[in-house]
């Protein structure tokens, strides 16, 4: 994949993109808080049939930084992406917290956007993290540091140290006042009512030891876009990076169902 940077609302958002020239529906990759388009490289590899783009948002990986860190405006960065680069509609994939973004994406641009799987995803964590410790403790500790003792718990027990490193250095050097922001957007951010607008077919793929979006959780996300939620045994969190294969050819089967039947279907599992 190579790097293209194009105009975003508030500055230069920087992509990685696969060789154009497929006729199929583009697939475009999102990642979540503190994470960067490059995470997506190995699942995007194994889609060599198809137009694909990976988004560092704003504040992530080589673009610059926002005003303002919510799902809307993460959206307002992909929606630009995507316009520069001449998608007129694409397959989102977004884990983590960039569940949320596609979910704010598809819901504003419904025309846009033909399917979304959405991996390790919630429609909010708002309560369940107390976002004042966490932001005093990013302050004691500096970004490199916080980020290294909440990484481990990314993943599932059977995760590499490499990934865990590799996570680590992909957000390590942000300034802190920003990974600050959007950390705070993130913990009390809730996608409830984009959900129920969304028309899309969607499917929810959830880590059986993800420790911040459980399967309890991807299951309520799922209910509310009228899917199941799958979970993946012996996996965390970042699903995509522990197993890109497996994550890949579940994304590829789902396409595959909506684009045979077209985006208006029935969701995957009603």
């Amino acid at each position: 994949m190579r790097r293209i940077n194009v105009e975003g609302p508030h500055g230069r958002i920087s992509c990685l993109r696969g060789e154009p020239g497929s006729a199929r529906t583009a697939l475009v990759f999102v990642h979540g808080i503190n994470g960067a388009a490059a995470e997506w490289s190995s699942v995007a590899g194994c889609f060599a049939d198809r137009n694909v783009v990976a988004v560092d948002l704003r504040g992530h990986g080589e673009s610059e930084p926002g005003p303002e860190y919510g799902a809307a405006d993460y959206a307002a960065d992909v929606s630009a992406a995507m316009s520069a680069l001449d998608l007129t509609s694409a397959h989102l994939v977004g884990s983590s917290f960039g569940g949320a973004v596609c979910l704010a994406l598809a819901a504003a641009n419904p025309d846009r956007i033909a399917s979304l799987t959405l991996i390790g995803g919630a429609l909010s964590i708002a309560g369940g993290v107390d976002v004042e410790a966490a932001a005093a403790e990013l302050r004691r500790l500096g970004t490199e540091t916080f980020l290294a003792q909440l990484a481990p718990a990314s993943f599932g027990p059977d995760a590499t140290a490499e990934m865990v490193q590799e996570l680590v250095r992909s957000a390590a050097g942000r300034d802190e006042a920003v990974v600050e922001r959007v950390l705070r957007a993130a913990l009390t951010s809730d996608v409830t009512a984009e959900a129920a607008r969304v028309r899309a077919p969607a499917l929810v793929l959830t880590g059986e030891y993800d420790q911040t979006c459980s399967p309890a959780v991807g299951s309520v996300l799922a209910a509310a876009l009228g899917t199941e939620c799958r979970v993946l045994a012996g996996l965390g969190h970042l699903a995509h990076i522990e197993a890109p294969r497996q994550v890949a050819a579940l994304v590829a089967a789902h396409l595959d169902r909506v684009e045979v039947r077209g985006p208006s279907g029935t969701s995957e599992g009603s």
